[in-house]
Order: C-alpha cells, then structure tokens, then sequence
C-alpha cells in the first residue's frame, strides 16, 4: 500500500459516519478475515489458537463501534444544542443571552459548565460572555455595595 492510498482511505473515512464505516467494515469482512487467519499461521502461538484469538480480534472491533457510536451520539447532542441556542439568538437578534434566560426559554436543562463547555466545543460559533443578573421579575439586581451583578452568557460572534 502506498501513502497516496493511505491518504485516501483517510479522507474516505474521516468523511464518513459510523453507520457507514459499520457497511464498509461488513462488505471488507472477508478479506480483512483472510489477512487475519494469515497473520495468525505466521505467528506460532496465535497459530494454535485461531478461534479464541478471532473471537477476541472480533469483540475488540465490536467494542471500538459501540464507543464510537456514543461518540457520535455525543457529538450529535451537542451540535443539536449549539443549533437551538444559535437559532434562538438569531429569531431574536440577540447578541448575547444569559445561561438562565436560555434554560428557561428553551427547556435546555443544562448545567452552566455544560454550556461553557459548548462554548469551550464551538468556539468560532458562540463566545463566553457577561450579562447583567435580573431577578424574577425582571429587574437588574445590583449588590449592597450598588454595583450590578453579572452572570455568564453566550454570545455570537461579530
């Protein structure tokens, strides 16, 4: 195999989903099978124990596309996430949105660190910003010193 060809299975691969790397993987079975029960007569101890060295090789790549499927789920989630928060500042016009007017306004159920994290996840899409606190009916809350209190928000980016 020559680096052209690694290259190219590379970019096919990083390209595609798991599902689909799941149909590749089943349809190239019988060959990737062949080179393993190669592999295995020309070492002398995995020679005499094909069977048993199979079944684990085969419940390795079945672990490997159970975390990558939650990975992706994972993945999947928090882009579905930026795209409720984004779409929200935008039918808005917001320019920033505090982390508790979203939780309300959406019915996220997140946590503030999930949030920053997401920030932390798309950081050419959302920024982490500062907004002025309200209280329940919707006024500014300032401190007894008299200086407004601030809490995180999201905000786009200009």
């Amino acid at each position: 195999m020559k680096i052209g060809d690694i290259k190219t299975v590379y970019e096919l691969m990083k390209d595609s989903t798991h599902m689909q790397i799941i149909w590749i993987g089943f349809l190239a079975a019988p060959f990737v099978v062949s080179a393993w029960f190669d592999l295995f007569d020309r070492i002398p101890f995995l020679g005499e124990h094909k069977l048993f060295t199979f079944i684990a090789v085969l419940i390795a790549f079945l672990l490997m596309q159970v975390v990558a499927l939650v990975f992706d789920a994972r993945d999947k989630k928090k882009k579905l996430l930026l795209a409720k928060i984004v779409g929200y500042m935008a039918s808005n016009d917001y320019q920033i949105v505090r982390f508790s007017t979203l939780n309300d306004k959406l019915n996220l159920g997140v946590k503030e660190k999930e949030l920053v994290a997401l920030i932390n996840t798309f950081p050419d899409k959302i920024r982490l910003a500062q907004a002025r606190k309200k209280d329940e009916n919707g006024n500014y809350i300032t401190g007894p010193d008299g200086v407004e209190e601030m809490e995180n928000a999201v905000g786009t980016l200009a």
